[in-house]
């Protein structure tokens, strides 16, 4: 049996082919397609939905390339890992009338006010989870019917990444409670919209995509994207989840007091919890795809982006950055900056910051650039530590499982200061580089009758441990510590 997952990410695609069988799981076809991002004026971002349908259909098909035409027609399920919080209007035949206005969209900061005043900052985050702010939908679609009224007069529909392209493969534009929460249309408690925010906004709930659970089943594969994808028609499409959600499945991050980092663009922190941790303002919870399980959330915003940036000022990217260190000498540059503290965050975090301390990564002619940038690496990771001592004041278990991935899981200096800052729990990397898109195929295998359950599916995941160097424990302790002298207030 073969399964498909596709992660629909902020600037790519990426599809993987999972094989079940007898012997084990194994990933046998994955493709990665990036689609463009526009920013028409200052603080906007936006996507085209119709990109992420042609995208979806380029990487499908270079991902079952190495598939024989029998072992194609095996495949039994498809799912998704989905981007959440980027909103478009549709008309009554559900195609785009506006560019979709992405999460990372900050156009809406008055409309976002008004919304506050109106519905009520307690009231927002205690029904969806999440924080009210600028990237919200309600306050992006505001803004659309204040500064696009025709088109927002003229919509039927307003859906957001996951049910846009689930309505493409399979004609039925259903979403789950993990992506549709962060919308903070839905109330993931009572499992169902919020009125006021509604009335607020002027529209129906049938204006909305329907809600179903994780790993319901949306419909059959559609003969004319079938043949455009390379597949056959009628291949059972499963309901997915939010691309965090479908992370820990795909990195066996499934029970309570697990915790996981996904370092990328932005650092994720997510943990899986027997009940929602709500305590202001951290961290976001939502109901987990394994039932009675919670997920809890916060994103360490533009925390590997600022690294990458920095890298490339110096003619550098972060995949040589520890090779670059390394011939400098690890163990000096360390020295070196034992009193040089770097906040790779952008201003206005979760956690409440000293003034001036967070901001672009730039050089300082004191320090070289590699050294800057190792300072900067050892930032992040006391940032996710403060995360999780600010998750675990809240109420989440201490010291539990902690498993790290994306492109800092890869880097040996990384890793090093993982272990040593996280030197009180056992730490794991993951062998899967991605894990949204394996979580997905999870979803279709559990759907299509391959496992009992998500929770089966993602005991099959290979964690590698982590070893702890004790000097570098030793080191990083009282060097986190007056970070967060210095950082933090």
């Amino acid at each position: 049996m073969y399964f498909l997952g596709i992660d629909i990410g902020s600037t790519s695609i990426k599809a993987t082919v999972l094989k079940a069988s007898a012997e084990g799981e194994t990933v046998v076809g994955r493709a990665n397609v990036d689609y463009p991002t526009y920013y028409p004026f200052d603080g906007a971002v936006e996507h085209s939905p119709s990109e992420w349908n042609y995208t979806t259909v380029a990487a499908v098909r270079n991902a079952i390339a190495p598939l024989s035409e029998d072992e194609r027609k095996r495949i039994c399920g498809i799912s998704f890992s989905s981007q959440a919080g980027s909103i478009y209007p549709a008309d009554e035949n559900n195609r785009p009338l506006y560019n979709a206005l992405t999460w990372m969209d900050r156009r809406a900061t008055k409309e976002s006010e008004d919304m506050i005043a109106a519905l009520g900052y307690d009231n927002i985050r205690s029904k969806c989870g999440w924080r009210p702010a600028p990237t919200d939908c309600v306050a992006k679609l505001l803004w659309l019917k204040r500064n696009q009224p025709e088109i927002f007069a003229q919509a039927k529909h307003f859906y957001t990444t996951l049910e846009s392209v689930t309505g493409f493969l399979c004609g039925n534009f259903v979403t789950d409670p993990t992506n549709i929460a962060l919308s903070r249309l839905y109330d993931y408690k009572q499992g169902a919209y919020i009125p006021e925010a509604l009335e607020f906004l002027g529209i129906s709930e049938g204006m909305l995509p329907t809600v179903a659970p994780c790993g319901s089943l949306a419909g059959k594969l559609l003969p004319k994207t079938a043949e455009a994808c390379g597949l056959e028609a009628g291949i059972p499409v499963y309901v997915g989840a939010h691309d965090q959600y479908c992370a820990s499945l795909g990195s066996g991050v499934t029970e309570p007091g697990q915790l996981l980092i996904a370092t990328g663009t932005a650092w994720v922190v997510f943990g899986v919890a027997e009940q929602p941790i709500t305590v202001a303002p951290f961290p976001a919870p939502c109901a987990h795809p394994i039932p009675e399980r919670f997920g809890v959330m916060t994103s360490l915003a533009g925390c590997g982006g600022a690294l990458g940036a920095f890298a490339a000022s110096v003619g550098s990217r972060p995949a040589t950055l520890d090779r670059e260190i390394s011939a400098m000498g690890v163990a000096e540059c360390r020295e070196s900056i034992r009193d040089f503290f770097v906040c790779p965050l952008p201003p206005n975090p979760t956690i409440p910051h000293r003034d001036g301390v967070c901001g672009s990564i730039e050089a300082d002619g004191v320090h070289e650039p590699f050294k800057i940038a190792l300072a900067a690496m050892e930032g992040a990771v006391f940032e996710a530590r403060a995360l999780i001592e600010a998750f675990e004041e809240a109420g989440f278990p201490k010291g539990k499982q902690l498993i790290v991935s994306g492109g800092a899981s890869k880097s040996s200096i990384w890793m090093n200061i993982v272990s040593a800052v996280f030197s009180d729990r056992p730490i794991y990397r993951l062998s899967e580089p991605d894990s949204p898109a394996l979580g997905a195929t999870m979803i279709a295998a559990v759907g299509s009758g391959a496992f009992g359950s998500l929770s089966e599916a993602a005991r099959l995941v290979r964690h590698m441990p982590v070893e702890v160097d004790a000097d570098s424990a030793e080191f990083y302790a009282d060097k986190y510590r007056r970070y967060r002298e210095w950082a933090l207030k």
